[in-house]
């Protein structure tokens, strides 16, 4: 108390950063952001670097906060979690719509599976994914992450210089890791994401080694040593790219979590479309319910008449059922199939045109309608945001598949570019051919025979179709004479009832399943592709699919061999087809119908998601009779409530040691440790409250009398030492009055400060860690 009766307190000065450290500061957010700058090919636009580079300075700004009010790094910790939830809807979440804008239970639960499985998502999404959609959630937690853990670092002081120098470097390079291994073969710029970073680290680990260092230096600094010293490291950075190629070779690929991990899908679950061609024939006036022959399936505008819509292309047979796989190019990549965004990146020359389809009343099912090699999607209408997350597209078949399902009434467009699928004899195959199963022998005789006077595989592909053509028949197996005709293309419809038979009849699915695996024979590779033609008014109908083959010549492109070059449009003849094998008995049975053996399912589209959905349905029902509770109440539970149980526990565990250590020191059971535990008690309810008291085994009580804001702080010391260095042993009662009076202090204290310094002296762990504050006062 001063001379004229006013009260002074001792400032808790605030630790700030000082002249270079603000910086090292700036640097560490440059190398952070030209860290993030790696994913530039894995997102649209430039909206990621935007956000990670937010995240960079709040995470930054969230430890000078703490360290300026000297808290533990759990604090920083804390806080950048509440920044992560607070704004990363607005920033992360604005393509689901206003509710991103509000930190409602979906907001949070969204940030928090992102954040858990967004690299998921991320490595089987095709690149580039949209640049507002939610897997920003990436860049804006690696920016936060970087940002706090890179500052915090920056002021750990160390024995060694270059290792003081060295720890936000080297937080840098662990974010610069992660952008690689979740990013792309081919980085959006490696002058700017390697040369540009090496150059930054380099020079920013010579600048702070120089100063942390205590080494006596000479000389002066001027601006040619500058100018050079960046020359050098400009020289040294430029120089890295072509030596590395030369070391390594100019093929030489970056290690990258997306080669090494299998997309999450299985098409092999769906059952093959060719399977199901009868679907879409003239019964004769007969009605089966699954039949759309005479049925719109969907109208097309933006694309010329003559136009081929794809539906499926099936890439594989194995001897059931020609169905599509999953790694249609075992020797290359990107086969599979893959989520993609809104913008599809698959380089291709041709035409590009813009198209609409609306899904008509004859078609549902997961095969996407689409034309040429797709640039982007976009769902207009029918659950388009469920359709946008789960679409799935495979760049090597130029297949589609929404696994959910499309329905009548369903609008999407898409920009596609048309390629030149023009192929002919003289065309050059690809070597690349799909190995075939040794059931296909029954093809060896006719191959041979059929191809005798061609000389180049193509020629031989052609002069196979030609025989096709006008030796075969063909019959959908409807009319009453032609019921022998079976559908189906496994080993046995195929040999002995299409290309070994007397005549050959079938139909599209027959024949595309024959003349692509001839073609794969002959050493060219070949696949059945499923779709329509599209007529002057643009409608679709069951009537006008058909099937066609695509061949793969050298340039890797594949071409389009279509229907009429292989198949006959002449019915066969009335009378019976004659088995070469006589039977013994009058009376002949006609043979039992054999449904198409399949190993991809044989149950049609529609009936595949009317069971899913109900599998769906019992689940769900299941899961609310075992809680009794909705199931979003379990899915807040779990991404909500989980996360935020665990940052209760680990709070009100430090809450608890506080009480116990309490308890312990009040209750010693020598009378003047008592003492000594209240004055220690005193003293770290002042380092809670953020009052910088000096500790160690030199400081005395009344040197930290000095440092507490308490006015009877210095008496409680005297009084402590007292009875602790006094003539005689102190009496429990005594002890017992010291301990009422320091706990009346302590809520003094407390008192003094606004809620928030009270709630945050109370979950401090500062008075728990070792050394912290072992420092003398000032004179």
């Amino acid at each position: 108390m001063s001379a004229g009766g006013t009260t002074t307190r001792n400032r808790v000065r605030r630790d700030w950063p000082r002249g270079t450290q603000w910086a090292d500061l700036a640097l560490l957010v440059v190398l952070l952001a030209l860290a993030l700058s790696g994913l530039g090919s894995s997102f649209t636009g430039w909206g990621f670097a935007l956000v990670g580079t937010l995240g960079v300075l709040l995470g930054v700004a969230s430890t000078l906060v703490v360290r300026a009010y000297r808290l533990p790094l759990v604090a920083a910790v804390v806080l950048v979690v509440a920044i992560f939830f607070l704004l990363g809807g607005p920033l992360t979440l604005r393509s689901t719509g206003d509710t991103a804008f509000v930190p409602g239970p979906g907001t949070l639960g969204e940030l928090a599976d992102q954040a858990l499985f967004g690299w998921k998502d991320m490595l089987t999404t095709l690149p580039p994914v949209d640049g507002d959609g939610p897997l920003l959630v990436l860049p804006w937690a690696l920016g936060l992450a970087g940002g706090l853990l890179g500052a915090w670092v920056q002021f750990v002081r160390t024995s060694r210089s270059w290792v003081t120098a060295l720890l936000p470097v080297l937080v840098a390079a662990a974010v610069l890791l992660v952008v690689i291994l979740v990013g792309v073969q081919h980085p959006a710029s490696l002058l700017l994401q390697g040369a540009g970073f090496a150059a930054v680290a380099l020079g920013w680990l010579a600048l702070r080694e120089r100063r942390e260092s205590a080494s006596v230096r000479g000389g002066r600094r001027t601006p040619v040593r500058a100018a050079a010293g960046v020359a050098v490291l400009a020289v040294a950075a430029s120089a890295a790219i072509p030596v590395a190629n030369a070391v390594l070779g100019d093929d030489a690929e970056r290690v990258v979590l997306r080669d090494h991990v299998t997309p999450p899908f299985d098409i092999g679950r769906y059952p093959s479309p060719l399977a199901s061609f009868r679907n879409y024939v003239d019964l004769k006036g007969r009605k089966e319910p699954l039949n759309v022959h005479d049925r719109e399936l969907f109208r097309v505008t933006g694309a010329a008449p003559g136009t081929r819509i794809r539906l499926a292309a099936l890439d594989a047979w194995d001897g059931l059922v020609y169905g599509a796989t999953n790694d249609p190019l075992a020797d290359e990549g990107g086969d599979g199939f893959q989520r993609v965004s809104s913008v599809i990146d698959n380089p291709m020359d041709g035409d590009r045109v813009e198209v609409r389809v609306t899904v008509g009343e004859g078609y549902s099912g997961v095969w996407l309608p689409t034309v040429g090699g797709l640039q982007s999607m976009r769902f207009e209408r029918g659950d388009a945001d469920g359709k946008k997350e789960t679409f799935r597209y495979n760049l090597a078949t130029s297949t589609a598949v929404v696994p959910g399902g499309v329905h009548p009434g369903d609008v999407y467009s898409f920009e596609a570019v048309l390629p030149d699928d023009e192929v002919t004899p003289d065309s050059t195959p690809s070597s690349l051919v799909r190995g075939l199963g040794e059931n296909t022998g029954f093809l060896d005789r006719v191959r041979d025979k059929w191809t005798e006077d061609a000389t180049t595989p193509m020629a031989r592909v052609f002069a196979v179709a030609k025989r096709l053509r006008t030796e075969g028949r063909y019959s959908d197996g409807v009319r009453k004479a032609e019921r022998s005709y079976f559908p189906g293309h496994g080993l046995k419809r195929l040999s002995d009832g299409f290309v070994n038979a007397d005549p050959m009849v079938g139909n599209d699915e027959q024949y595309a399943a024959a003349m692509a695996l001839l073609a794969n024979k002959l050493g060219v590779p070949a696949r059945v592709v499923l779709g329509a033609v599209l007529e002057e008014d643009g409608v679709v109908e069951g009537r006008d699919v058909q099937a066609w083959v695509e061949l793969r010549v050298a340039d890797g492109s594949w071409r389009t061999l279509p229907t009429e070059e292989f198949m006959s449009d002449r019915p066969p003849s009335e009378q019976q087809p004659q088995t070469r094998e006589p039977m013994s008995g009058t009376v002949v049975p006609p043979p039992a119908p054999v449904p198409p053996p399949s190993d991809l399912g044989e149950a049609a589209a529609s009936d595949l998601r009317a069971r899913m959905q109900q599998e769906e349905k019992e689940e769900k029902e299941d899961e609310e009779k075992s809680t009794g509770l909705p199931a979003w109440v379990g899915f807040v539970a779990r991404y909500v409530g989980l996360p935020l149980l665990l940052l209760g526990a680990l709070l009100g565990s430090v809450i608890g040691a506080k009480a116990w250590r309490r308890r312990r020191r009040r209750s010693s059971p020598a009378t003047s440790a008592r003492f000594v535990g209240a004055w220690r008690e005193l003293v770290d309810h002042a380092r809670d409250l953020g009052q910088p008291v000096p500790l160690g085994p030199t400081v005395t009580r009344r040197e930290q009398s000095g440092a507490i804001d308490s006015d009877r702080a210095p008496a409680l010391a005297r009084r402590a030492d007292g009875f602790v260095f006094g003539p005689r042993v102190p009496l429990e009662d005594e002890a017992a009055d010291f301990w009422a009076v320091v706990d009346e202090e302590r809520r003094t204290m407390s008192q003094g400060v606004g809620r928030r310094a009270r709630i945050l002296a109370a979950i401090s762990p500062v008075t728990f860690l070792p050394g912290a504050g072992r420092r003398r006062p000032r004179g």
